[in-house]
């Protein structure tokens, strides 16, 4: 559980006690390569910490698939609606290589945020740092052109275009997957 512990201290200081309870509590899973493990549709209140692997979480409409997000080591992953809001989620979250997983019920983070603040807080962080990333991200498509979001791509996400299909990063993107390889082959 090294690459979900590193992650956690490097959001918010937690103390061990509170990272103990929290670990204490999540159930080891191994998803291979390729495998739904939160499908748009369906309610899914789990929340996912991905100690090895990567995930992509993904949007369907009308034939086709959007990549919306990528997660990879130490990152935490979930259908928000879902979780949040027993609603059915609207995006499905897909593994891209083979993962280990830890997943807790939220329930069980939802207790922990009221018995530890520093867990709360670690939560709050996490929320903003994904929501200013979000953000980013929508600002740059509007923004930026395609070669320029591909660069803040390689920013961001180092080496994970090595790992992930280049479909994805498009889809990512916004942009053609000949679009993606026109700008790759330039570089």
């Amino acid at each position: 559980m090294q690459n979900i512990i590193a992650k956690i201290r490097a959001t918010y200081p937690v103390s061990d006690e509170a990272l103990h309870a929290l670990t204490a509590g999540m159930e080891r899973r191994f998803y291979p390569r390729e495998t739904c493990i939160v499908a748009s549709g369906h309610t899914d209140r789990l929340v996912y910490f991905i100690e090895k692997g990567v995930t992509r979480s993904v949007f369907h409409h009308d034939g086709m698939d959007t990549t919306t997000w990528f997660s990879k080591e130490g990152d935490v992953t979930f259908g928000m609606d879902s979780l949040y809001y027993s609603h059915p989620s609207i995006e499905s979250i897909e593994t891209i290589e083979d993962c280990e997983i830890y997943v807790l019920p939220i329930d069980r983070l939802n207790a922990l945020y009221g018995q530890y603040i520093d867990i709360a807080n670690w939560g709050r962080v996490l929320h903003q740092d994904v929501n200013k990333e979000l953000s980013h991200i929508f600002v740059d498509r509007l923004q930026l052109s395609p070669k320029e979001r591909y660069e803040h791509f390689l920013l961001r996400y180092p080496g994970l275009i090595n790992r992930v299909k280049l479909k994805y990063v498009a889809a990512f993107l916004g942009v053609s997957i000949y679009t993606l390889s026109r700008i790759r082959a330039r570089r």
